[in-house]
């Protein structure tokens, strides 16, 4: 069995500190599958979360009730998640979910015919910079081409020390697959103030980008470095994307169709993974056309990981 490991001391001041009895170096790598040359450690980063999914850890996580917009065919329910074999999987399947409150989203939702599968980690475990890693799975192409599954950072919320404090301020940081692109995968940055609404952030640019990895239904380990001036997206160890905060600044001119300069997120922020399945509107576009899909289907991950940039602590 694997060895599932929490190395948490003090983070954030909104980050729970996490701790168990056992205590292991970021080299006692017991079990963990990656890829050739792995190195498991990084300069400059400390290894403070090594989840193996041995278990459903609720100090660490929490499922989601929600539902992607409008643009998801399926409501997240606590019975689309499960850990089994040392993985966590997320599923979509065939079944009615009745009209409902949604604490995510808080607001009453409409009937689904489908259940999807999200987990989060819980409300008082975010973090802020860093590396975070997922080594992950999406399903199988032949019986699956129409879907989202994810890693990715969240937050929606206020931020005291923003110029404008009053907004909320939509910061998130996307590993996505999708299953009409089953040899790529697409690196996102969206930022938008006071929307719900994924159009209205484009004023903030459109930095999203379909990178050509190869299969993304075998197990690749997919990575994002989160530094307060750049943004790095690595697979299996290889760089594919870097965004720095020159990239974003319009300085000396936004890039279409952006209208002002996007930050680097900066708050600390939840992490987040889910799988679901688009609407017929939007599955051409994003997702996939779902003619192949057989349900139910699901993406696994295997483990996750965060480190902590040193150069900058999470602060109890």
């Amino acid at each position: 069995m694997k060895q599932y490991v929490v190395i948490l001391g003090l983070v954030s001041a909104t980050l729970v500190s996490c701790q168990t009895n056992q205590t292991h170096t970021i080299n006692e790598k017991s079990g963990l599958q990656a890829y050739a040359g792995y190195p498991g450690a990084y300069e400059g980063f400390t290894l403070k979360v090594d989840e193996r999914f041995d278990a459903f850890d609720q100090s660490l996580w929490r499922t989601g009730d929600g539902a992607v917009g409008g643009e998801s065919m399926c409501r997240f329910q606590p019975s689309g998640v499960k850990v089994e074999n040392g993985n966590l999987i997320l599923e979509v399947r065939k079944e009615d979910v009745p009209p409902g409150w949604s604490n995510d989203h808080e607001q009453q939702k409409g009937p689904y015919d489908y259940v999807c599968g999200e987990v989060r980690t819980i409300d008082n475990v975010q973090f802020r910079y860093g590396r975070i890693e997922a080594r992950m799975k999406a399903p199988n192409r032949e019986t699956a081409s129409g879907y989202i599954s994810s890693l990715f950072t969240y937050r929606f919320d206020t931020d005291p020390m923003s110029e404008t404090p009053e907004s909320k301020e939509w910061e998130e940081i996307d590993v996505e697959l999708e299953g009409g692109r089953p040899d790529k995968f697409q690196a996102n940055l969206i930022y938008g103030k006071d929307t719900w609404e994924w159009w209205r952030t484009r004023q903030y640019g459109a930095w999203e980008d379909k990178i050509e990895v190869g299969p993304v239904d075998q197990w690749r380990v997919f990575a994002v470095e989160w530094m307060p001036d750049a943004l790095r997206w690595y697979v299996d160890g290889e760089l594919v994307k870097t965004l720095t905060s020159e990239d974003l600044d319009c300085d000396p001119e936004c890039v279409d169709p952006q209208e002002f300069p996007t930050p680097i997120p900066n708050n600390p922020t939840a992490v987040m993974m889910n799988f679901w399945i688009p609407v017929d509107d939007v599955q051409d576009h994003f997702g996939g056309n779902k003619k192949r899909n057989q349900y139910p289907m699901a993406t696994e991950y295997d483990w996750f990981r965060y480190y902590e940039l040193e150069s900058h602590p999470n602060k109890g």
